[in-house]
């Protein structure tokens, strides 16, 4: 069977996952194709509504945690598939250790509510990608070798059951796994929301060279040339066009935001920061 591996990963931690889940399927003897969200040329495809055929049975879905779900690209992505199906998925999170939030249930009742069967799950600890800068990211060193192991032994679980002909299923429930309070207020949070929390997205024009990396590598296609990078509304805060900015024409005070987020951490305290779901 072939496998579609279908991710955003603005920062690089979901790509390693989803790289990790094509490697062990190839080396089980299987077919995985992975499927970038940020690319330019994928994002005109969900445009245009991607066709279900270029879609295998098995279906896996990687998106980091930003604001307690997933991100804007992933659930257009899932919004665009034709209700119906008839394959099988396994949803990932990769989260930066401060909440792994609702996302991963979300994904999993998307995929259900198209007819997708849920094989297995799995959120996955990584550096927080806010905190790129901090001298002592949380989640700094994650993805690392033990959660590459986690991974892996997600893919041999799928695998089996595929083998045995799909009979053994994850409920859904089972991705509902967070306390009440924390369900309740991720239900109140939002993108829109948390860009109240961090200076507007501004450039340098005398830095600017027009050069077009920014908008090139944004995964939300939220940036125009207008001579110099204009910032629109799909913005998502993943903040890759700061970090990736030839000429560091971008400026951005991360200060705050890391204190913030050290807070929030230690006020959730979640346990199993890399879990496998099966």
């Amino acid at each position: 069977m072939k496998h579609s591996i279908v991710y955003c990963s603005p920062n690089g931690a979901t790509r390693h996952v989803a790289e990790v889940i094509a490697d062990r399927i190839e080396s089980l003897g299987g077919s995985a194709e992975l499927l970038d969200l940020g690319q330019g040329s994928v994002r005109r495809g969900l445009d245009n509504r991607l066709p279900s055929e270029s879609l295998s049975a098995c279906l896996w879905v990687g998106s980091p945690v930003y604001v307690d779900h997933m991100v804007p690209p992933v659930e257009r992505f899932l919004e665009s598939l034709p209700a119906g199906g008839k394959g099988c998925a396994v949803p990932f999170v990769t989260w930066g250790g401060v909440n792994s939030g609702v996302a991963l249930h979300e994904m999993g009742r998307a995929l259900t509510a198209r007819g997708y069967a849920l094989l297995g799950a799995a959120k996955v600890l990584a550096v927080h990608s806010s905190m790129w800068r901090a001298g002592e990211a949380l989640g700094a060193g994650h993805p690392d070798a033990l959660d590459d192991s986690a991974v892996r032994s997600l893919v041999d679980v799928v695998m089996a059951r595929i083998a045995a002909g799909g009979v053994e299923l994850l409920p859904l429930s089972a991705l509902n796994y967070q306390p009440e309070a924390i369900r309740e207020q991720a239900s109140r949070k939002s993108i829109a929301m948390a860009k109240a929390f961090y200076p507007a997205l501004s450039v340098m024009e005398d830095r600017c060279t027009q050069c077009g990396e920014c908008a090139d590598k944004c995964p939300a296609g939220a940036i125009t040339l207008n001579p110099h990078p204009a910032f629109g509304e799909s913005c998502f805060l993943c903040f890759r066009c700061v970090r990736e900015c030839p000429e560091e024409a971008i400026p951005m005070d991360m200060s705050a935001a890391e204190e913030r987020i050290r807070a929030m951490a230690l006020a959730t305290n979640e346990p199993y920061p890399t879990r496998i779901f099966t």
